[in-house]
Protein backbone atom coordinates (compact mmCIF):
# COMPACT_ATOMS: atom_id res chain seq x y z
CA UNK A 1 0.00 0.00 0.00
CA UNK A 2 1.03 3.18 -0.88
CA UNK A 3 2.46 5.03 2.57
CA UNK A 4 0.16 8.58 3.84
CA UNK A 5 3.62 10.29 3.47
CA UNK A 6 3.64 9.34 -0.78
CA UNK A 7 0.21 10.60 -0.94
CA UNK A 8 0.62 13.83 0.68
CA UNK A 9 3.64 14.42 -1.34
CA UNK A 10 1.37 13.98 -4.75
CA UNK A 11 -0.83 16.64 -3.49
CA UNK A 12 1.79 19.15 -2.55
CA UNK A 13 0.47 20.91 -5.51
CA UNK A 14 -2.51 21.89 -4.30
CA UNK A 15 -1.83 22.53 -0.71
CA UNK A 16 -3.20 24.50 1.61
CA UNK A 17 -2.06 25.44 4.91
CA UNK A 18 -3.70 26.99 8.23
CA UNK A 19 -1.55 27.69 10.93
CA UNK A 20 -3.10 27.84 14.23
CA UNK A 21 0.02 28.02 16.32
CA UNK A 22 1.92 31.40 15.12
CA UNK A 23 -0.06 33.89 17.20
CA UNK A 24 -2.35 35.44 14.20
CA UNK A 25 -5.40 33.92 12.66
CA UNK A 26 -4.14 32.35 9.35
CA UNK A 27 -5.27 33.96 5.68
CA UNK A 28 -8.88 32.50 4.77
CA UNK A 29 -10.27 31.67 8.64
CA UNK A 30 -12.41 33.70 10.80
CA UNK A 31 -13.07 33.64 14.55
CA UNK A 32 -16.17 34.86 16.77
CA UNK A 33 -16.75 34.34 20.29
CA UNK A 34 -19.82 36.48 22.04
CA UNK A 35 -18.27 37.23 25.24
CA UNK A 36 -14.94 37.99 26.90
CA UNK A 37 -12.41 34.86 27.55
CA UNK A 38 -9.49 33.95 29.80
CA UNK A 39 -5.90 32.79 27.73
CA UNK A 40 -2.29 32.67 29.01
CA UNK A 41 -0.26 35.37 27.12
CA UNK A 42 3.29 34.80 26.01
CA UNK A 43 4.95 36.07 28.89
CA UNK A 44 3.20 33.24 31.19
CA UNK A 45 0.14 35.77 32.26
CA UNK A 46 -3.32 34.88 32.29
CA UNK A 47 -5.22 37.83 30.55
CA UNK A 48 -8.67 38.06 29.37
CA UNK A 49 -9.21 38.59 25.60
CA UNK A 50 -12.59 40.90 24.61
CA UNK A 51 -15.15 39.74 22.57
CA UNK A 52 -14.11 37.90 19.18
CA UNK A 53 -10.42 37.83 19.77
CA UNK A 54 -8.56 34.95 19.35
CA UNK A 55 -6.97 32.99 22.02
CA UNK A 56 -3.55 31.91 21.29
CA UNK A 57 -2.76 30.30 24.80
CA UNK A 58 0.24 29.80 25.98
CA UNK A 59 2.08 27.20 28.62
CA UNK A 60 2.43 29.88 31.70
CA UNK A 61 5.68 28.43 33.21
CA UNK A 62 7.90 26.93 30.15
CA UNK A 63 6.03 30.10 27.64
CA UNK A 64 5.88 27.30 24.87
CA UNK A 65 2.91 27.95 22.32
CA UNK A 66 0.26 25.82 22.23
CA UNK A 67 -1.82 27.35 19.60
CA UNK A 68 -5.33 28.78 19.07
CA UNK A 69 -7.77 28.10 21.87
CA UNK A 70 -10.98 27.00 20.86
CA UNK A 71 -13.54 26.09 23.64
CA UNK A 72 -17.08 25.48 23.99
CA UNK A 73 -19.80 27.31 25.66
CA UNK A 74 -19.16 26.81 30.01
CA UNK A 75 -20.84 28.87 32.84
CA UNK A 76 -18.85 29.41 36.19
CA UNK A 77 -22.07 28.78 38.66
CA UNK A 78 -19.95 29.88 41.65
CA UNK A 79 -20.47 33.23 42.28
CA UNK A 80 -17.57 35.03 43.78
CA UNK A 81 -15.23 32.85 42.04
CA UNK A 82 -11.95 35.11 43.52
CA UNK A 83 -13.52 36.14 46.99
CA UNK A 84 -13.57 33.76 49.92
CA UNK A 85 -14.43 36.40 52.50
CA UNK A 86 -17.98 36.85 51.04
CA UNK A 87 -20.70 35.40 52.90
CA UNK A 88 -21.60 33.12 50.17
CA UNK A 89 -18.33 30.86 51.34
CA UNK A 90 -19.66 30.76 54.86
CA UNK A 91 -16.29 31.65 56.88
CA UNK A 92 -17.64 32.45 59.94
CA UNK A 93 -17.90 28.58 60.04
CA UNK A 94 -14.51 27.82 57.74
CA UNK A 95 -12.70 26.78 61.04
CA UNK A 96 -9.80 29.90 60.23
CA UNK A 97 -9.89 32.96 58.84
CA UNK A 98 -9.94 34.33 55.23
CA UNK A 99 -7.39 37.51 54.56
CA UNK A 100 -8.19 39.27 50.85
CA UNK A 101 -5.72 40.01 48.33
CA UNK A 102 -2.66 38.92 49.81
CA UNK A 103 -0.53 37.67 47.19
CA UNK A 104 -0.54 37.84 43.23
CA UNK A 105 -3.09 35.51 41.40
CA UNK A 106 -2.06 33.99 38.09
CA UNK A 107 -3.11 36.70 36.40
CA UNK A 108 -0.71 39.24 38.27
CA UNK A 109 -2.85 41.48 40.30
CA UNK A 110 -2.63 40.92 44.25
CA UNK A 111 -6.14 39.02 44.44
CA UNK A 112 -5.31 35.68 45.64
CA UNK A 113 -6.63 35.30 49.40
CA UNK A 114 -5.39 33.70 52.67
CA UNK A 115 -6.90 30.93 54.30
CA UNK A 116 -5.10 30.64 57.99
CA UNK A 117 -6.46 27.45 59.43
CA UNK A 118 -7.43 27.62 63.23
CA UNK A 119 -6.56 25.65 66.70
CA UNK A 120 -9.95 24.39 68.12
CA UNK A 121 -9.96 21.18 68.23
CA UNK A 122 -10.28 18.18 65.25
CA UNK A 123 -12.01 19.56 63.04
CA UNK A 124 -12.13 20.26 58.70
CA UNK A 125 -10.58 23.72 57.86
CA UNK A 126 -11.71 25.54 54.43
CA UNK A 127 -14.22 27.48 52.89
CA UNK A 128 -17.51 25.93 51.93
CA UNK A 129 -21.02 26.61 50.28
CA UNK A 130 -24.01 25.32 48.63
CA UNK A 131 -24.62 24.51 44.92
CA UNK A 132 -27.18 23.05 42.52
CA UNK A 133 -26.18 20.25 40.88
CA UNK A 134 -28.06 18.79 38.10
CA UNK A 135 -28.39 14.77 37.96
CA UNK A 136 -26.69 12.54 35.79
CA UNK A 137 -24.41 15.58 34.62
CA UNK A 138 -20.71 15.98 34.41
CA UNK A 139 -18.82 18.58 36.19
CA UNK A 140 -15.30 20.28 36.06
CA UNK A 141 -14.66 21.38 39.33
CA UNK A 142 -11.44 23.42 40.50
CA UNK A 143 -9.77 26.20 42.23
CA UNK A 144 -6.50 27.46 42.19
CA UNK A 145 -4.00 26.99 45.03
CA UNK A 146 -0.52 27.72 46.56
CA UNK A 147 1.29 26.30 49.91
CA UNK A 148 1.32 28.71 52.74
CA UNK A 149 2.51 26.31 55.45
CA UNK A 150 -0.07 23.63 54.06
CA UNK A 151 0.62 21.61 50.92
CA UNK A 152 -2.54 19.43 50.85
CA UNK A 153 -5.54 20.52 49.98
CA UNK A 154 -8.99 18.82 49.59
CA UNK A 155 -11.70 19.63 47.21
CA UNK A 156 -15.07 18.32 49.19
CA UNK A 157 -18.60 17.79 46.81
CA UNK A 158 -21.87 15.92 48.66
CA UNK A 159 -22.02 12.41 48.64
CA UNK A 160 -25.80 12.56 48.62
CA UNK A 161 -24.91 14.05 44.48
CA UNK A 162 -22.13 12.36 43.66
CA UNK A 163 -21.53 9.32 45.96
CA UNK A 164 -18.36 7.86 47.50
CA UNK A 165 -16.94 9.81 50.19
CA UNK A 166 -16.75 13.27 48.33
CA UNK A 167 -13.10 13.83 48.85
CA UNK A 168 -10.34 14.77 46.12
CA UNK A 169 -6.86 15.64 47.62
CA UNK A 170 -4.14 17.54 46.38
CA UNK A 171 -0.62 18.39 46.84
CA UNK A 172 -0.43 21.60 46.16
CA UNK A 173 3.54 21.80 46.91
CA UNK A 174 4.37 19.42 44.22
CA UNK A 175 1.45 18.57 42.15
CA UNK A 176 0.64 15.16 43.87
CA UNK A 177 -2.93 13.91 43.29
CA UNK A 178 -3.92 12.26 46.26
CA UNK A 179 -6.88 9.51 47.11
CA UNK A 180 -9.57 10.65 44.91
CA UNK A 181 -13.71 10.56 44.57
CA UNK A 182 -14.67 7.00 43.13
CA UNK A 183 -16.03 7.38 39.85
CA UNK A 184 -13.96 10.87 39.29
CA UNK A 185 -10.74 11.91 37.22
CA UNK A 186 -8.20 14.37 39.30
CA UNK A 187 -4.79 16.41 38.18
CA UNK A 188 -3.11 19.42 38.86
CA UNK A 189 -1.78 21.99 36.38
CA UNK A 190 1.00 24.26 37.44
CA UNK A 191 0.08 27.70 36.44
CA UNK A 192 1.61 31.24 36.35
CA UNK A 193 3.18 32.21 40.33
CA UNK A 194 3.23 29.24 41.84
CA UNK A 195 -0.35 28.05 41.92
CA UNK A 196 -1.54 24.48 41.07
CA UNK A 197 -5.13 24.64 39.50
CA UNK A 198 -6.46 21.26 41.31
CA UNK A 199 -9.25 19.70 39.11
CA UNK A 200 -11.64 17.16 40.17
CA UNK A 201 -14.04 16.06 37.04
CA UNK A 202 -17.12 13.40 38.59
CA UNK A 203 -20.78 12.86 36.89
CA UNK A 204 -24.05 13.29 39.65
CA UNK A 205 -25.32 10.19 40.67
CA UNK A 206 -27.89 11.61 43.13
CA UNK A 207 -31.24 13.42 42.10
CA UNK A 208 -31.25 17.21 41.32
CA UNK A 209 -30.98 19.00 44.14
CA UNK A 210 -28.83 21.51 46.41
CA UNK A 211 -24.98 19.89 47.77
CA UNK A 212 -22.81 20.77 49.53
CA UNK A 213 -19.14 22.00 48.60
CA UNK A 214 -16.26 23.24 49.98
CA UNK A 215 -11.91 23.40 49.84
CA UNK A 216 -10.26 23.18 52.63
CA UNK A 217 -6.40 21.85 54.31
CA UNK A 218 -5.27 18.85 55.06
CA UNK A 219 -2.71 17.74 57.41
CA UNK A 220 -1.77 15.00 54.87
CA UNK A 221 -2.84 13.26 51.91
CA UNK A 222 -6.88 11.61 52.71
CA UNK A 223 -6.43 13.39 56.12
CA UNK A 224 -8.90 16.34 56.24
CA UNK A 225 -9.94 17.00 59.61
CA UNK A 226 -7.02 17.70 62.13
CA UNK A 227 -6.15 20.21 65.12
CA UNK A 228 -4.80 23.57 63.34
CA UNK A 229 -1.40 25.47 64.70
CA UNK A 230 -3.37 28.63 64.06
CA UNK A 231 -1.05 29.88 61.82
CA UNK A 232 -0.97 27.38 58.81
CA UNK A 233 -3.07 27.54 55.50
CA UNK A 234 -3.18 27.72 51.92
CA UNK A 235 -3.35 30.67 49.13
CA UNK A 236 -6.89 30.61 46.88
CA UNK A 237 -7.99 32.29 44.14
CA UNK A 238 -10.29 31.03 40.96
CA UNK A 239 -12.69 28.97 41.64
CA UNK A 240 -15.11 27.01 39.23
CA UNK A 241 -17.80 24.57 38.77
CA UNK A 242 -18.55 24.06 35.34
CA UNK A 243 -20.96 21.52 33.66
CA UNK A 244 -18.48 19.91 31.48
CA UNK A 245 -16.44 16.46 30.66
CA UNK A 246 -13.24 18.47 30.09
CA UNK A 247 -11.29 21.24 31.74
CA UNK A 248 -11.82 24.45 29.96
CA UNK A 249 -9.88 28.09 30.60
CA UNK A 250 -10.97 30.06 33.78
CA UNK A 251 -14.02 31.65 34.06
CA UNK A 252 -14.33 34.69 36.37
CA UNK A 253 -17.19 35.52 38.84
CA UNK A 254 -19.03 38.25 41.01
CA UNK A 255 -21.52 38.36 42.01
CA UNK A 256 -23.84 36.19 39.45
CA UNK A 257 -22.86 32.88 37.73
CA UNK A 258 -21.16 33.81 34.33
CA UNK A 259 -20.53 32.17 30.78
CA UNK A 260 -17.86 32.55 28.18
CA UNK A 261 -19.33 31.76 24.71
CA UNK A 262 -18.09 29.09 22.31
CA UNK A 263 -15.04 30.18 20.18
CA UNK A 264 -16.36 29.91 16.40
CA UNK A 265 -13.31 29.30 13.94
CA UNK A 266 -14.00 29.11 10.44
CA UNK A 267 -11.92 28.09 7.24
CA UNK A 268 -14.00 30.41 4.67
CA UNK A 269 -12.45 28.77 1.85
CA UNK A 270 -15.21 26.14 0.93
CA UNK A 271 -12.79 24.11 -1.14
CA UNK A 272 -11.67 23.08 2.23
CA UNK A 273 -13.38 20.67 2.51
CA UNK A 274 -12.96 18.92 -0.37
CA UNK A 275 -9.36 18.24 0.14
CA UNK A 276 -8.26 14.80 0.10
CA UNK A 277 -4.86 14.79 2.41
CA UNK A 278 -4.27 16.85 5.34
CA UNK A 279 -2.35 16.64 8.50
CA UNK A 280 -3.84 18.36 11.57
CA UNK A 281 -1.87 18.91 14.54
CA UNK A 282 -3.44 19.40 18.13
CA UNK A 283 -4.07 18.28 21.55
CA UNK A 284 -6.29 15.96 23.42
CA UNK A 285 -8.28 17.59 26.60
CA UNK A 286 -7.86 16.77 30.28
CA UNK A 287 -11.50 15.00 30.30
CA UNK A 288 -12.97 12.41 32.24
CA UNK A 289 -11.77 9.23 31.35
CA UNK A 290 -15.41 7.63 30.88
CA UNK A 291 -16.86 11.13 29.67
CA UNK A 292 -18.83 11.91 26.78
CA UNK A 293 -16.52 12.18 23.64
CA UNK A 294 -15.18 15.43 22.51
CA UNK A 295 -15.25 17.28 19.36
CA UNK A 296 -11.24 18.27 18.87
CA UNK A 297 -11.16 19.59 15.38
CA UNK A 298 -14.54 19.74 12.68
CA UNK A 299 -14.58 21.23 9.60
CA UNK A 300 -18.17 21.37 7.77
CA UNK A 301 -20.65 23.64 5.55
CA UNK A 302 -22.05 24.96 8.64
CA UNK A 303 -24.45 22.03 9.09
CA UNK A 304 -24.22 18.20 10.37
CA UNK A 305 -24.63 16.48 6.76
CA UNK A 306 -21.13 17.21 5.07
CA UNK A 307 -18.22 17.16 7.61
CA UNK A 308 -15.27 15.92 8.58
CA UNK A 309 -14.54 15.06 12.64
CA UNK A 310 -11.99 14.37 14.72
CA UNK A 311 -13.21 13.70 18.30
CA UNK A 312 -11.71 11.89 21.28
CA UNK A 313 -13.62 9.51 23.81
CA UNK A 314 -12.20 6.40 25.61
CA UNK A 315 -8.42 7.67 25.34
CA UNK A 316 -8.94 7.23 21.53
CA UNK A 317 -9.18 9.32 18.66
CA UNK A 318 -11.78 9.12 16.08
CA UNK A 319 -11.92 10.37 12.21
CA UNK A 320 -15.86 10.55 11.42
CA UNK A 321 -16.73 11.69 7.72
CA UNK A 322 -20.23 12.27 6.96
CA UNK A 323 -21.64 13.19 3.56
CA UNK A 324 -25.07 14.18 2.59
CA UNK A 325 -26.13 12.97 6.30
CA UNK A 326 -24.67 9.33 5.63
CA UNK A 327 -21.25 8.34 7.16
CA UNK A 328 -18.78 7.51 4.78
CA UNK A 329 -16.02 6.44 7.30
CA UNK A 330 -15.37 5.96 10.88
CA UNK A 331 -11.82 5.17 11.95
CA UNK A 332 -10.18 4.55 15.10
CA UNK A 333 -6.55 5.68 16.27
CA UNK A 334 -4.45 3.98 19.05
CA UNK A 335 -4.86 5.38 22.29
CA UNK A 336 -4.07 8.59 22.95
CA UNK A 337 -3.38 9.73 26.42
CA UNK A 338 -5.50 12.94 28.00
CA UNK A 339 -4.12 16.60 27.28
CA UNK A 340 -1.27 14.90 24.90
CA UNK A 341 0.15 16.71 21.59
CA UNK A 342 -0.47 14.36 18.27
CA UNK A 343 -0.20 14.55 14.46
CA UNK A 344 -2.66 12.54 11.95
CA UNK A 345 -1.82 12.23 8.55
CA UNK A 346 -5.39 11.59 6.68
CA UNK A 347 -6.62 11.08 3.84
CA UNK A 348 -9.95 11.59 2.56
CA UNK A 349 -10.96 9.54 -0.60
CA UNK A 350 -14.38 7.87 -2.10
CA UNK A 351 -13.86 4.06 -0.94
CA UNK A 352 -9.94 5.22 0.42
CA UNK A 353 -9.76 6.90 3.62
CA UNK A 354 -6.52 5.81 5.61
CA UNK A 355 -5.35 7.58 8.77
CA UNK A 356 -1.78 7.76 10.48
CA UNK A 357 -1.44 8.69 14.10
CA UNK A 358 2.13 10.07 15.19
CA UNK A 359 4.04 8.59 11.71
CA UNK A 360 3.20 4.96 13.02
CA UNK A 361 0.80 2.00 11.45
CA UNK A 362 -2.08 3.14 8.77
CA UNK A 363 -5.73 2.11 9.56
CA UNK A 364 -7.95 1.75 6.46
CA UNK A 365 -11.75 2.18 5.94
CA UNK A 366 -11.64 1.37 1.88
Amino acid sequence: MTSIASRIAALTSRRQTFDFSGGSLPTGTTLTRASAGYRYNSSGVLVSETTDVARFDYTPVTLAARGLLVESAGTNLLTYSEDFSNAIWSPGTSNGTITTNTTAAPDGNVTADTFTENAVGVVGHGPGRQVTFTTLTTYAISVYAKPNGRNWIYIYVDPVRFGGAGYTFFNVSTGAVGVTLAGATAFTTLEANGFYRCTVIATTSGATGVGNYGIGTASADNTPTYLGDGVSGVYLWGASVVAESARSSYIKTTTAAATRSADVALITNANAISDQCWIIRARTPRKLTAGAANTVFQVDDGGTNNRRSIYYASGVLTVLVVSAGVTQCSMNTAAVANDTDFTLAVRFANNNFAVSLNGGAIVTDL
